[in-house]
């Protein structure tokens, strides 16, 4: 059974080394601090207190190779129990990210609640500080806790003798000595002695950064506890904290209820309450309500004069949209910009939601705070008193727009979270495409029956087919790194409120109906709310264990609608009935380009981001999905409808909230074939190289194009097919696509083939789920020009891939390539049954030759640096490409550049003619890889020259 984080409160915080010489409880055996400080060694926490444990620590802001100072917590000595915060909220989670010093270098306490999993990170200037004076013989037996940042606490009794006085030392041998010789309120060294006013125990603070000091007599005080009673709590019982000298404070949130108020309440039951009846800021005892704006307050009550203060509080972050959920209370917040008539029904109650007060670009948000535990009940928001479901929704019933109340926690899959494997450079990774449904919901899986093309049949370890691999361990067999999943997000079709709905449909999924909830058909059982995200994070998770990464195909260029043809054969695009996603909220969603229209996506229906809070919809989704659902990267549809700047701005913030997790953000250069007025601005080949210090890369269609030719028919052929019409693209997308020269404040022509200031830039392909898989391409090439041998048809697909493994940048594969997967001449399968999309792993046990091939070369991929130089300037000074003849190509990669690569030299010989003889340079050589047979060669050495096959890549290098 889990139980519920909370965060460690201030008299934990409190708690200091040494204590009771008895056992503590605790649920670790060990604990270990593991950071930048040391190394990442194990640094013994210590055990001071029930589940507490301590350790101190210097942060000196060097960091290490990978980024700043930084650490974890580790129960055990190889990082197997180890906890991070990927969300940065104070509640450490197995396999979470890197925790960062809040403010910089320096000299920090760090506690951590094993039972909680809260953990504090406190800086202080001082290691310890200590009250001497009067009351205790100017001893070390009042020691100061370190509470918050700079500032400690502790608290002492004095007697009134006129004589009463204290100092601080921060040492224990008086050279720390901190007094008050003006009695002005700060400190200095060896100051004088600080006067005690009268009899009391004393709350004494110090800030060691300013070296303020403040007193509070605890003692003040006329009441025993003052409660906070009001709409914000349902006039419930809040208790008010006492700072000392009759003073109780309370920081709340009024996020807008029908006239917001407040009183005060000393006993909780009403039969002493304070109220206002002047609004003069003098309570009085059966006093009317206090009334307030939406804001959020910081509350003092004086329980000796009665006054009170309500004070507006800077809060630094706005209410956050959708649902926030906690046991006591969940806050509901929409953006709507038109209308204030915005209400939320939940379980069968309406609220009216009022209007937040605006923050910047943050503007127009309704919210309402509702009182008790709320879990997995039903709400959806009312504008003009038309349903609407929420656009951050976390969960919907399957079919409807009724959204769920989801607890986070309950979602963690049992034993926590596994962090994702290292990623050094983002020119290390290998992108592998698949459709959830598509790689296990054939037979031949080797899945059990109810997991086939679900998440967890993604994941089931162990499969087999005749005697080869398939699913999890086909991934981990053929080597990629990352695994980029066609839409996982909850899409309109292949659901009850699809027209076209059957039980056995399919659909790729490019057509969004909830951005931010896991597709329902890849839950085993959809209705188990909870459970369906926490299969999803079980999937990401067995993915990591297993050294695999997770990209998301994301769509947040359009939304759904139906799509039919008229009796011309135009397209017509519609709503279902009642299913207007985001329209029935505001059009301020959508990217106008004709009246009545919104089509940049070719669906109708174009996001525009350039409205902020559109922009910053888009960006939350990004960081819910990297942070709480745990996706390495995005791959975004039509990345081209988008302006690059927009783009730039939601890959700097992610980079800013995930520094050390390498995420991969990439899409398609282009839009849904529309015309744009504002095409300078968007993301294309020729603008993507002024983010290129944003790390966003965009797929390469200029080799891919020049690589194999038309997309979607057998014409066309490029250099795989021994054609020579576009080798230029082969050349420079073989480096990387990166620019003549390095010019990362400029354009260059829109479609330009050197279009890269940094490889990670280019994505390189042959094929993806769009358009003619690789093989049935060959297919109807082969048929159109009157070709049958098999072997020749096989070599142009470990042709094509090989060109794509040996480039420069990162290379990405689509799924069942590597054994000649066949989608029976379908180029749009998007909605094809699975019948043409599924995965047949018969093929893979019939083409075990081509699955090793691509193996293979994967292997030699990431054995070798000079494979995946990650710098424009790297490139150009260490690879000489040039063409010996007019069919063959060569790049000669100086690989020892940057001292990582075991292999000096290498040279990579690309032929799309016949058997031709290259020169090479002087010296022995190797071959690595040679015809379409990986091993055939291997140990060979050669010297002068070699015979290069055609429709080949050859491979050499020297140690």
């Amino acid at each position: 059974m889990k139980t519920r984080p909370c965060y460690l409160l201030l008299t934990i915080l409190a708690l200091l080394p040494g204590g009771p010489a008895f056992a503590q409880a605790s649920n670790f055996s060990q604990l270990h601090f593991r950071g930048t400080p040391n190394g990442w060694n194990t640094q013994p926490m210590t055990l001071i207190y029930d589940h507490l444990w301590l350790t101190d620590t210097t942060f000196n802001g060097l960091g290490d190779a990978n980024g700043d100072d930084r650490f974890k917590f580790d129960t055990s000595y190889d990082f197997s129990g180890a906890y991070g915060d990927t969300d940065a909220n104070g509640i450490a989670e197995p396999g979470g990210g890197d925790i960062y010093p809040p403010l910089g270098p320096g000299s920090y306490r760090i506690l951590f609640d094993d039972e909680t999993l809260a953990y504090a990170v406190t800086r202080r200037n001082y290691t310890e500080v200590y009250v001497r004076g009067t009351a205790n013989g100017f001893d070390l037996s009042c020691p100061m806790a370190l509470v918050n940042h700079h500032t400690w606490q502790a608290e002492l009794s004095f007697s009134g003798d006129p004589n009463d006085r204290f100092v601080f030392d921060h040492s224990q041998d008086w050279s720390g000595k901190l007094g008050d010789t003006a009695l002005d309120g700060t400190v200095e060294s060896n100051g004088g002695d600080i006067p005690i006013p009268a009899a009391g125990n004393y709350l004494i603070t110090l800030n060691d950064q300013t070296h303020a000091y403040s007193l509070a007599n605890m003692s003040a005080r006329n009441f025993d506890q003052v409660y906070f009673r009001g709409t914000l709590n349902g006039w419930g019982n809040a208790p008010m904290s006492f700072v000392g000298d009759h003073t109780w404070v309370i920081e709340v949130n009024f996020v807008g209820q029908a006239s917001d108020r407040f009183k005060f309440d000393r006993f909780g039951d009403w039969s002493e309450y304070y109220g206002d009846n002047q609004s003069d800021g003098i309570a009085e005892s059966g006093g009317a309500d206090i009334h307030v704006s939406p804001d959020r307050y910081f509350i003092t009550f004086n329980d000796d004069t009665l006054t009170y203060s309500v004070t507006s509080t800077d809060a630094a972050e706005p209410i956050k949209l959708g649902h926030t959920y906690s046991p006591e209370l969940t806050t509901f917040a929409i953006w709507s910009p038109d209308t204030a008539n915005v209400k939320l029904s939940i379980d069968g109650d309406v609220y009216t939601m009022l209007k937040q007060p605006d923050n910047g670009d943050y503007t127009d948000v309704y919210a309402i705070q509702v009182y008790g535990d709320l879990v997995l009940k039903e709400y959806y928001f009312l504008v003009d008193d038309v349903q609407v479901r929420d656009p951050y929704g976390r969960m919907v019933v399957p079919g409807t727009d009724t959204n769920i109340v989801i607890d986070p926690f309950q979602t963690t899959p049992s034993g926590g979270r596994i962090a994702p494997p290292s990623l050094v450079e983002r020119e290390d990774a290998v992108i592998y495409e698949v459709h959830v449904r598509d790689f296990t919901i054939h037979s031949s899986s080797g899945v059990d029956a109810d997991k086939r093309g679900k998440f967890l049949g993604m994941v089931q370890p162990g499969t087999s087919y005749g005697g080869v691999s398939t699913g999890l361990q086909h991934l981990i067999d053929l080597g990629v790194t990352h695994v980029q999943l066609l839409p996982i997000f909850d899409y309109g079709t292949c659901s009850a409120k699809d027209p076209d709905y059957q039980p056995d449909s399919y659909n790729w999924g490019y057509d969004p109906e909830n951005y931010n909830i896991p597709e329902e058909r890849y839950a085993v059982d959809p209705y188990d709310y909870h459970g369906r995200i926490r299969e999803l994070k079980e999937m990401i998770d067995l993915l990591h264990a297993h050294g695999l990464r997770v990209i998301m195909d994301v769509v947040y260029n359009h939304t759904w609608v139906i799509e039919t043809e008229d009796a011309y054969g135009n397209k017509q695009f519609s709503h279902p009935e009642g299913e207007n996603m985001f329209s029935d909220i505001t059009l301020d969603y959508f990217n106008t380009n004709a009246p009545g229209t919104y089509g940049l996506a070719g669906t109708g229906n174009s996001i525009n981001p350039r409205v902020p809070m559109v922009s910053r919809m888009i960006r939350d989704s990004l960081e819910y999905w990297a942070g709480e659902i745990g996706v390495d990267g995005f791959r975004f549809d039509l990345i081209g409808i988008f302006d690059y700047s927009e783009v730039a701005g939601w890959a700097s913030y992610l980079e800013t909230r995930f520094p050390d997790r390498q995420l991969l953000i990439y899409g398609e250069p282009w839009n849904g074939y529309a015309t744009d007025p504002d095409e300078a601005e968007r993301v294309r080949l020729g603008t993507i190289g002024l983010i290129a210090d944003t790390h966003v890369g965009c797929f390469n269609p200029k080799l891919r194009e020049a690589i194999k030719g038309n997309n979607d028919n057998g014409s066309g052929g490029g250099y795989a097919f021994n054609q020579l019409a576009n080798m230029w693209e082969i050349q420079v997308g073989s480096r990387g696509g990166i620019r003549y020269a390095y010019t990362p404040s400029t354009t260059v022509n829109t479609w330009d083939s050197m279009f890269a200031n940094d490889p990670e830039q280019c994505i390189n392909y042959v094929s993806a789920h769009d358009n003619l898989c690789l093989w049935d391409k060959i297919e109807a090439w082969a048929s159109l020009n009157g070709i049958s041998n098999p072997t020749y048809k096989k070599r142009i697909s470990t042709f094509a891939n090989g060109i794509v493994l040996t480039s420069q940048g990162i290379p990405f594969l689509h799924g069942g390539e590597e054994f000649l997967r066949t989608k029976q001449g379908d180029s749009n399968s998007y909605k094809s049954p699975d019948a043409i999309n599924q995965f047949d792993w018969q093929r893979k046990a019939d083409n075990l030759d081509i699955f090793a091939y691509y193996q293979d070369l994967i292997s030699t991929r990431r054995a070798h640096p000079g494979f995946r130089m990650n710098t424009w300037q790297e490139i150009t000074d260490n690879i000489t490409t040039y063409s010996p003849t007019s069919t063959v190509l060569v790049n000669h990669i100086h690989g020892a550049a940057n001292n990582t690569d075991s292999w000096s030299e290498i040279f990579v010989i690309y032929n799309c003619g016949l058997n031709t003889t290259v020169t090479l340079p002087s010296g022995d050589w190797h071959v690595a890889i040679e015809k379409a047979d990986p091993t055939e060669g291997n140990g060979r050495t050669v010297s002068g020259s070699i015979v290069a096959e055609g429709t080949a890549v050859t491979v050499l290098y020297q140690e």
